[in-house]
């Protein structure tokens, strides 16, 4: 679904955005957020109540959602609230509030499903929700740099005669997987421990294979190749990772118990929890094939450090 932006700031090469839906009517309130956005790095997107459902459905990279208490005609936007809250959960959502109006006037449902609630003219509680739920975790612009090349080095090693570009980096607070298909290693090291994904759709890794792009001659691959080729490409990254900044020993029996965190995942959902709701580092990069014989090949990867991040 193409989206109607409402501000699109600009970022240098190693800065991070998050992309963010906002559902709006007030002209003074939109030239506001634009103005809040432009300072926070976020991406605006324009939605209706109407169309927000489709939006969530095809947008798995989103950092949050932005709408009023009731609705250009008047109508209360609290049920979609809580709808949008049923449909994405991890989410934070940013409530409007009328004037004259406090969050506790609303529903206990209500108030557990928004991240929060500022005044309609309140846009220095709205930077402090941003803040807290968008931007609570900041990721260096060297290690943002150092990741991207490490991976872009590693695709072009695994995929032959492919052009590989990279978007805009960015922070998601989503736990929809892309693709079919998905890889997790565990990332480590002395201040940082937690795992990288990288998320596909297997048909189109598996027509990369029968084009002869990859280290595989096979005269009839199947998933499993697809496999290997996402597992070999993981290997790669994590390998560069370990070199360039080393990897933590576990030391036995020196007293002390590592915290772990359940992985939950729910494949008919296309759904992953790490157990943390620490905004996640995205980036999407796409495989061209100059050639045009090929369409192009999206690839998500997520930097998810729910363990320990002390940069």
């Amino acid at each position: 679904m193409q989206l109607n932006v409402l501000v699109q700031p600009k970022a240098g090469e190693n800065e991070t955005l998050s992309k963010v839906v906002v559902i709006e009517h007030a002209a003074a309130t939109l030239g506001a957020l634009k103005s809040v956005f432009e300072q926070c790095k976020l991406v605006g997107y324009r939605a209706t109540r109407e169309s927000v459902a489709a939006i969530l459905g095809a947008n798995i990279d989103l950092g949050g959602i932005f709408l009023p208490e009731t609705d250009a005609q008047g109508t209360s936007c609290v049920d979609l609230v809580a709808e949008i809250h049923r449909q994405r959960p991890e989410l934070p959502i940013f409530l409007r509030l009328d004037a004259n109006h406090a969050l506790d006037d609303l529903s206990s449902e209500i108030v557990r499903a928004v991240a929060g609630a500022y005044a309609h003219d309140d846009f220095t509680a709205l930077r402090e929700l941003i803040d807290t739920y968008l931007l609570s975790r900041d990721y260096p612009g060297e290690f943002i740099s150092a990741m991207a090349e490490m991976t872009r080095e590693a695709m072009q090693a695994s995929f032959r005669d492919m052009q590989v570009e990279l978007e805009q980096p960015y922070i998601v607070k989503d736990k929809i997987i892309y693709g079919e298909l998905f890889s997790l290693i565990p990332l480590e090291s002395s201040w940082c421990r937690g795992y990288m994904m990288l998320q596909t759709e297997e048909e189109k890794i598996l027509g990369v294979i029968k084009a002869k792009k990859t280290q595989i001659n096979h005269p009839e691959p199947t998933f499993r190749h697809v496999n290997a080729v996402l597992g070999e490409l993981s290997n790669m990254v994590w390998g560069s990772f370990k070199t360039k900044y080393g990897a933590k020993k576990v030391q036995d029996g020196d007293g002390q118990i590592r915290v772990e965190i359940p992985i939950i995942v729910n494949h008919a959902r296309k759904y992953i929890s790490f157990g943390s709701d620490d905004p996640q580092l995205c980036f999407k990069y796409t495989l061209i094939d100059p050639h045009g014989k090929l369409g192009p090949i999206s690839v998500y990867q997520k930097f998810i450090f729910s363990l320990d991040w002390a940069p």
